[in-house]
């Protein structure tokens, strides 16, 4: 009796199974029959809103579906992460999230509100962003080497502002006082925006953004010293500026990138489906004029495996950066 019991809970069991994954596969051949949300963790009218809109735009195209883009600014891209969490697992939410959410936070925040492994499923990873160190005009330095030698000669002079605390931004600058031994002062500022006006202002000595147009035109105007450059990242844009190792640090070839994720229990076919939607659209020759000339992006588009993969070893490399840092940081 006991045997044929756990027989039959058995089966059931397998039924329901089999029945979840026929009804997630019906449901990726009708999808999308409605638009889809986007959830972004920064404020409108920046680099990855401007993203999540051109990838609406070549989605639209091809599903004749759009993307509803939802900016949830703040918490260090927390806010935004949670919100994918809790969104209902129907693929028609998603959210664009960074290096930070997924290979930083999980290391500086003690009791993080959110599990990369359990809460979120990797959809995309979208692009990877050109990353530039900016010295200011008024510090009498024009290569990285001679920045570290005035460093040096001037302790605690030159200071350096960051996108918030505990983000690439910011923990670039650390893992380069520790390499180099020299001191210099962190100034937070609430985004990129903010911080860019210091920046120009004077009142920041050095930034870490990415190649963004602007940030170029800002090279190229002489408001700014494009000093090094992240290695493995080059910018074609800029062939002139050497990478921390060919400057004389250990190679730095960590990597700013935007992913995109679903709720975890999103059925797997609708986020494979979602992926090579995705994916096609970053491969497109429109999306390639859009954001590549520019400078600012270099789109990637691989499967949810490829990019899980890919997260495993980048988490190490943001275990390893927070360590060095120091930092450690409460919700």
């Amino acid at each position: 009796m006991h045997i044929k019991r756990s027989m039959v809970v058995t089966c059931a069991a397998v039924g329901l199974a089999g029945a979840m994954l026929a009804g997630g596969f019906a449901a990726a051949q009708d999808y999308p029959s409605r638009p889809v949300k986007v959830i972004v963790p920064f404020p409108p009218g920046g680099p990855v809103d401007l993203l999540a809109r051109a990838l609406g735009e070549g989605f639209k195209t091809r599903t004749g579906q759009t993307f509803v883009v939802e900016n949830r600014p703040g918490g260090n891209t927390i806010i935004a992460a949670n919100a994918c969490k809790n969104a209902e697992p129907d693929g028609y939410t998603f959210c664009i999230l960074t290096a930070s959410t997924i290979s930083l936070n999980p290391y500086l925040y003690a009791n993080l509100t959110y599990n990369v492994e359990r809460d979120l499923a990797p959809v995309s990873n979208l692009v990877f962003t050109q990353q530039v160190m900016l010295l200011h005009p008024s510090v009498p330095a024009n290569t990285l080497a001679d920045l570290l030698k005035y460093a040096k000669a001037n302790p605690g002079k030159l200071n350096f502002g960051s996108f918030g605390v505990g983000g690439d931004s910011h923990l670039v600058f650390e893992w380069l006082k520790a390499k180099a031994g020299v001191s210099m002062t962190h100034i937070p500022y609430g985004g990129a925006a903010p911080a860019m006006v210091a920046f120009l202002r004077g009142d920041v000595h050095l930034m870490y953004p990415v190649g963004a147009p602007a940030v170029l035109e800002r090279v190229r105007s002489g408001q700014a010293k494009a000093i090094a450059v992240a290695d493995g990242t080059p910018n074609p844009n800029l062939p002139n500026v050497p990478s921390f190792s060919k400057a004389g640090l250990p190679p730095y070839d960590a990597k700013t990138w935007f992913g995109a994720f679903a709720p975890s229990r999103t059925p797997k076919p609708i986020v494979e489906n979602l992926s090579g939607h995705l994916t096609a659209v970053l491969k497109s020759t429109a999306f390639h004029d859009r954001f590549v000339k520019l400078g600012g992006f270099d789109p990637v588009g691989n499967t949810p495996d490829a990019f899980r993969a890919f997260i495993a070893v980048d988490a190490k490399r943001g275990e390893e950066l927070v360590k060095l840092s120091g930092v450690k940081l409460t919700q």
